[in-house]
């Protein structure tokens, strides 16, 4: 079975915690939201961070309700924020828990084109809203759609498209590992020709 689909599944975050919150595996939801603040998160390694961007990210990711992500901060993270600012240390160890919780909940399928126009519609709906309402038109409840681990419902969502008709091509890891295993023979073939027709070259 591919190992990018079994980590999209069983492997989440164990026990991620930032300024005294448990941080939730990374959902579409997470990811609107954290668009809605035009978090770094979500562009991590073209841009900085600031104490108030992990602030902002962990009140986000502790919780899957929407309520309270844009209310004013509170006192207890204004005292994390100025730990955050006198600390840069623990401000990239923080970051870095975010950035490898986002990472691991997204394990994606490998596509033959990254560009492959099967994924995108007509209408140009946005990709998270086209990920929730395919799954939700295939038997997920609104709320499973937007709060499982991205990468599943990445996976899910791709699948029922397949089965509609797309014609979208997943390349397993066994596969992947097969087409590397191929280019290493060929490569050692090439190499060892080449060994052999030098002495002729002159």
């Amino acid at each position: 079975m591919d190992a990018r689909y079994l980590k999209a599944t069983t492997v989440f975050p164990s026990d991620v915690k930032v300024c005294g919150k448990r941080l939730l595996p990374f959902c579409l939801r997470h990811r609107v939201m954290l668009e809605a603040i035009d978090s770094p998160f979500l562009d991590f390694g073209k841009r900085g961070f600031t104490a108030t961007d992990v602030i902002k990210a962990v009140r986000i990711l502790s919780t899957y309700e929407k309520k309270d992500y844009n209310a004013p901060i509170t006192i207890r993270e204004k005292w994390h924020m100025i730990l955050l600012n006198s600390n840069r240390n623990k401000l990239a160890r923080y970051v870095g828990r975010i950035i490898g919780l986002i990472t691991k909940s997204c394990s994606y399928p490998k596509l033959w084109s990254k560009d492959d126009k099967n994924l995108k519609t007509k209408e140009n709906i946005p990709f998270v809203l086209s990920c929730v309402a395919n799954n939700v038109r295939h038997g997920c409840t609104l709320e499973e759609a937007w709060t499982m681990p991205e990468g599943e419902a990445v996976w899910m969502s791709i699948s029922h498209a397949i089965y509609n008709g797309s014609k979208i091509e997943v390349i397993s890891s066994d596969d992947e590992k097969m087409m590397n295993d191929f280019d290493k023979i060929v490569n050692q073939f090439k190499k060892e020709n080449s060994q052999k027709q030098c002495p002729h070259q002159k």
